[in-house]
C-alpha cells in the first residue's frame, strides 16, 4: 500500500468524486482510477459505490478513511519536522522586480540547490530594509540608496527604464498623458516618473493606480495612460510601445544582506544571479 495511492483514496472519498479528486490533485482521470483498483485489489475489498452524482464509501471505505487520516497525518508530520532543519532563503524583493528577473534566478537556484527552502516577500524597501536588519529576511532587493549600520551591498545591478504608451502615440505627447502607477508611494519608478512629467510641464499630472505589473500594462495597452517600467518586465507584445528612458536614467538595483552574519545560501544564491546573461 502507497501513500500516494491513500491520498488518492482520501482526496475520492472527501470530494465524493473520482473526477474531482482527479481534477484538484492534477492527475488524468485515468491515473487515479487506476490506483483506486489497485488499492481495492489488494485490500480485497470494494472502497467506493459508483453512482450518477459521483462515489459514496462503503463500510470498508470509512474504516481505511479511519486508517489513511492517520497514516497521511504522520507522514505530513515527520516530513514537517525534518524540514525545519532544512536551510531556508528569504529574499524581499519590490513587485516589479518579483515578477519577472527573480523567479527565473529562483528556478536555476532551485535545481542546483533542491533543499533549500525559499521564500519571497514583496513590500515597499522601507519594510524590506528593516526586515533584513531585524533578521526577518536574509536579503532584499532594493533599487534606492540606504544607510543601515547593520547592512551592506553585496550585489549590485542596472535596470533599463522604458517609457510604455499605448500603440501608435507619439513621444512628445508622452508627458501629458495620465500616469498608470503603482499604488505604493515610496516606488522609485513612480517617483521617477512623476518628477520627469512636472519637470517637462510644470503641472501634477493625473493618476490612475494599480497594484500589480500586470495591471499596470494591461491598462496602458486600453490606451489609460502611461507608465515607467524597467525593460526586464515588458513583454515583447500586447498592445504597448515602448521609448528608452535615458533622460531619467537606469535603475540601480542592490542586494542588501546583513553584516554579521555570513550566509553560505546568500553567497549560493549570488553566485547563480551572477553567472546569469540575462542582465
Amino acid at each position: 500500500m502507497e501513500s500516494l495511492e491513500l491520498r488518492i483514496f482520501r482526496e475520492a472519498a472527501y470530494e465524493k468524486s473520482v473526477s474531482r479528486a482527479a481534477e484538484k490533485m492534477g492527475y488524468v482521470l485515468s491515473n487515479i482510477t487506476a490506483h483506486i483498483h489497485n488499492l481495492e485489489e489488494e485490500l480485497g475489498t470494494q472502497l467506493f459505490i459508483r453512482h450518477s452524482k459521483g462515489v459514496s464509501l462503503t463500510d470498508d471505505g470509512k474504516q481505511l478513511l479511519s486508517y489513511a487520516d492517520q497514516v497521511i497525518n504522520l507522514l505530513d508530520n515527520a516530513k514537517n519536522s525534518f524540514a525545519k532543519n532544512l536551510p531556508t532563503l528569504r529574499i524581499g524583493a519590490t513587485q516589479t522586480l518579483a515578477a519577472h528577473r527573480l523567479p527565473l534566478w529562483l528556478s536555476v537556484f532551485k535545481k542546483q540547490y533542491p533543499q533549500v527552502n525559499l521564500s519571497v516577500s514583496t513590500d515597499t524597501q522601507i519594510i524590506l530594509i528593516q526586515s533584513v536588519a531585524d533578521g526577518n529576511l536574509d536579503c532584499a532587493f532594493v533599487n534606492t540608496e540606504f544607510n543601515h549600520p547593520k547592512l551592506k551591498s553585496v550585489f549590485l545591478f542596472q535596470e533599463e527604464l522604458m517609457f510604455i504608451t499605448p500603440q501608435n502615440m507619439e513621444f512628445s505627447d508622452i508627458p501629458y498623458q495620465p500616469l498608470v502607477i503603482t499604488n505604493i508611494c515610496g516606488c522609485p519608478n513612480r517617483n521617477l516618473l512623476e518628477t520627469w512629467v512636472i519637470r517637462n510641464t510644470t503641472q501634477r499630472p493625473n493618476i490612475i493606480q494599480y497594484d500589480t505589473v500586470e495591471g499596470i500594462i494591461k491598462a496602458v495597452s486600453l490606451g489609460m495612460g502611461i507608465s515607467l517600467l524597467p525593460q526586464s518586465v515588458l513583454p515583447e507584445a500586447g498592445g504597448i510601445q515602448t521609448y528608452s528612458a535615458k533622460d531619467i536614467g537606469r535603475l540601480n538595483i542592490q542586494l542588501v544582506t546583513s553584516k554579521n552574519v555570513n550566509n553560505p545560501t546568500v553567497n549560493s544564491f549570488i553566485d547563480i544571479i551572477q553567472n546569469r546573461s540575462d542582465f
